[in-house]
């Protein structure tokens, strides 16, 4: 399996706050069988680290990944972000300020919770307009979107790609995060689904137990798609 969405390079964000939680997050997903992880830290928030396109960032793929080898954990490191389209999103997409997946044209992008459909539909655009491919992070959480899951139907439907979180599906993230994921995951507008994990205690990067719901209760679904398939062909740079 590949990541496609996690939090994991070590002191970047809310995700892992030292290099030894982020290599017990990597042998953790390892264990479930995810050989690849898209490290993915918070990008254009408001707080000080904006986590930019810049050589630290580069660096810090580079240091997690030798730490990796060096501790023998069979995982690699793929560049990424996840990027809150938020204050001059336009402008630094013209800049190019924002690491896309794996150096693709894929990006990552997240929404504030309660972000109005309008504004997230330009912001979306921008990005295509830009010649990207948005991956719209956790659509089940947008309030917008648990309102009118057809909202996110649409994006899927102009080419866009929806990653769920697995904790959504795993009911870690309310019943109304589980009732939207449930939803669009059943109409076929998902592509990915990932871990957006944080830590190795509550939102882990471990993917047994999502292996084990979509078996029991999503049986349309195909793991080997949303789990594989997909993020290597977004790790390839290829179209879907």
């Amino acid at each position: 399996m590949l990541d496609l969405h996690c939090h994991i390079l070590p002191g970047l964000d809310d995700g892992a706050g030292s290099l030894e939680i982020a290599l017990e997050m990597a042998a953790m997903a390892a264990d479930s069988g995810v050989t690849h992880i898209f490290a993915t830290p918070h990008c254009n928030t408001r707080n000080a680290q904006k986590n930019y396109r810049s050589d630290e960032l580069i660096a810090a793929y580079r240091s997690l990944q030798a730490a990796l080898d060096e501790a023998e954990i069979p995982v690699k490191i793929l560049s990424g972000a996840e990027v809150l389209a938020r204050g001059r999103f336009a402008e630094h997409l013209a800049a190019g300020d924002f690491m896309t997946l794996n150096g693709s044209r894929y990006l990552l992008v997240e929404f504030y919770f309660d972000e109005d459909p309008l504004s997230m539909e330009q912001a979306l655009s921008e990005a295509a307009a830009a010649g990207l491919v948005p991956v719209v992070a956790h659509p089940e959480r947008y309030f917008c979107v648990q309102n009118a899951p057809e909202l996110a139907q649409r994006w899927a439907e102009r080419g866009w790609v929806l990653q769920l979180n697995k904790e959504s599906l795993l009911g870690g993230l309310g019943d109304r995060a589980f009732d939207t994921a449930a939803l669009l995951l059943r109409r076929g507008a998902v592509s990915v689904i990932a871990s957006d994990a944080h830590d190795f205690r509550w939102r882990t990067p471990h993917m047994g137990g999502l292996l084990e719901i979509l078996e029991r209760r999503f049986p349309e679904a195909d793991p080997g798609l949303l789990l594989y398939e997909t993020p290597l062909k977004i790790a390839r740079d290829e179209a879907l």
